[in-house]
């Protein structure tokens, strides 16, 4: 992971208490060698892409600092609609923090305070969340946000984790008002944890039925017939949709007009356009949607600017 990263462009100057927060972000490839029977297609894989950062905080600045990611982590969660879902506060066991059966950091007092600074904020912020034993990450408290797909399959979407023993093994500090030097708490968080499993999430979340400014064939263009003048209106429609970034695809072959509507709802293509004679007299095009079936037809100009808006408006 890149947490070690972070931590030296922390320690490479001194920090004063009027530096924090400090937010490092970074986009970034991480390598995990996952043991044998451990890979699943894209929900778990060797070479993963995370949206990381890590926040460097005090401890007056931390319940800030937490609610801040958990509210952006709703944001993303509403544009992409998912609705149902929890955070789970993970935290440690008191009973292993030394021995042969040690799994965490052997600092109780810290454990107490940051789990305590995490569940006050989760009451405070009214947030849905269940809490659960022994299951904190080696190094602090965590957040994980369960969300689950359309066919009630459980995934662990994010993550928001505390850390208070990372910073002091690594020897980060900042000089505070009273001119002592301090070891700041740092939040991990990943917002959409790994690229790889959101994607392979999104495609379980909307069975493939994707809205349409996430839907990879946003718009196929379908001629009725393959009549030339036909063609090159049809073509005409797919570059104009290019030129403003759609997803277009044209299908100019001969094959039935029933049979070409087929082949798209088959590959759940969000918007089709049909084309023909009677369109191209008419400067328009008539529009279906994904199971949904026919919309009717519309001049050619207006059903253009109704997917440009559906796309820059993200609608569902």
């Amino acid at each position: 992971m890149n947490c070690p990263h972070h931590h030296r462009i922390f320690a490479a100057q001194p920090r004063s208490y009027r530096d924090l927060p400090l937010r490092l972000a970074e986009y970034g490839t991480n390598y995990r060698y996952e043991q044998s029977g451990e890979l699943f297609g894209l929900m778990r894989v060797r070479s993963l892409n995370m949206n990381d950062a890590h926040i460097y905080c005090t401890p007056e600045q931390f319940a800030q600092e937490f609610v801040a990611v958990n509210d952006m982590y709703l944001k993303y969660f509403k544009l992409f609609g998912v609705e149902k879902y929890v955070m789970r506060f993970s935290t440690h066991d008191p009973s292993r923090l030394t021995g042969d059966n040690a799994k965490f950091v052997n600092e109780p007092e810290l454990w107490k305070q940051t789990e305590d600074l995490v569940r006050d904020t989760l009451k405070k912020t009214g947030i849905n969340y269940v809490e659960v034993p022994n299951e904190a990450a080696f190094y602090g408290p965590k957040i994980d946000v369960q969300v689950w797909s359309v066919i009630g399959r459980e995934f662990t979407l994010a993550t928001n984790q505390v850390d208070f023993a990372q910073p002091r093994r690594m020897g980060l500090v900042y000089r505070d008002k009273d001119n002592t030097e301090k070891t700041p708490l740092c939040i991990h968080r990943a917002p959409l944890g790994t690229h790889e499993r959101f994607i392979g999430f999104l495609v379980e979340h909307y069975a493939g039925n994707f809205p349409l400014w996430l839907a990879p064939d946003q718009v196929r263009v379908l001629t009725v017939g393959e009549d030339e003048p036909l063609v090159n209106y049809a073509r005409g429609i797919v570059q104009e949709l290019r030129a403003n970034m759609v997803r277009a695809e044209g299908d100019y072959s001969n094959d039935k007009i029933n049979g070409k509507i087929q082949q798209a709802e088959l590959a759940k293509v969000h918007t089709m356009l049909v084309v023909g004679a009677r369109d191209l007299a008419a400067n328009a095009v008539s529009v279906r949607l994904h199971g949904k079936g026919n919309q009717g037809a519309k001049p050619k100009n207006e059903a253009i600017a109704d997917i440009l808006a559906a796309i820059r408006e993200r609608r569902p």
